[in-house]
C-alpha cells in the first residue's frame, strides 16, 4: 500500500472516528456506557488492553486503557 493511499484511509477512519464520537448523546451524570463501550471496541480492534469501572448504579463508567509495546 502507497503511503498516500494510508494516509488517506487514515483520514477517512479519523473522520468516521469523529463523526460517530460527536453524534453521542452525553449529558453530564447521564448514562455514558454507549460512548465507552464504543470507545473500547476501536481500542481493542488496534491492541489495547482495558477496563472499566462503575458508579454505584451502573450507568455512569471510565475505561482505562494500555497499550504494550512492540519488540522490535
Amino acid at each position: 500500500m502507497s503511503t498516500e493511499n494510508n494516509l488517506n484511509s487514515l483520514y477517512e477512519n479519523s473522520i468516521k472516528i469523529l463523526s460517530d464520537l460527536i453524534a453521542f448523546k452525553t449529558v453530564s451524570g447521564e448514562d455514558n456506557n454507549s460512548l465507552i463501550n464504543y470507545c473500547d471496541d476501536i481500542l481493542k480492534k488496534i491492541g489495547a488492553t482495558s477496563f472499566k469501572t462503575f458508579d454505584s448504579e451502573k450507568k455512569k463508567s471510565k475505561s482505562f486503557c494500555n497499550f504494550k509495546s512492540k519488540k522490535t
